[in-house]
């Protein structure tokens, strides 16, 4: 059962963006049965936060969003619109 736990997730940094500024705030995020779970660090027990993702859409920024980074993907769904920024094109893929 742990195994198959294991074998049906994804784990690693992503920067989330700030909503009202242009940081950026790098967390360690497990996706696992549709749903992210976000942590200060891969050794935390707890998550700081979770965002079911059933019902968002997937998408890369358009130009008018003002994202001019690279690797960076945007979770929408009605008003609620999220920003996330991978370190490479390998982690941006997956």
């Amino acid at each position: 059962m742990l195994r198959t736990l294991f074998q049906n997730q994804l784990s690693g940094f992503l920067l989330r963006k700030f909503k009202n500024s242009n940081g950026w705030q790098k967390l360690w995020v497990v996706f696992t049965n549709f749903c992210l779970f976000f942590y200060k660090s891969h050794q935390d027990d707890f998550p700081l936060a979770s965002l079911p993702l059933l019902g968002y859409t997937v998408s890369t920024p358009s130009e008018k969003d003002g994202i001019n980074k690279d690797f960076v993907f945007k979770l929408q769904f009605k008003s609620h619109v999220y920003f996330f920024r991978a370190e490479s094109d390998y982690t941006f893929g997956r």
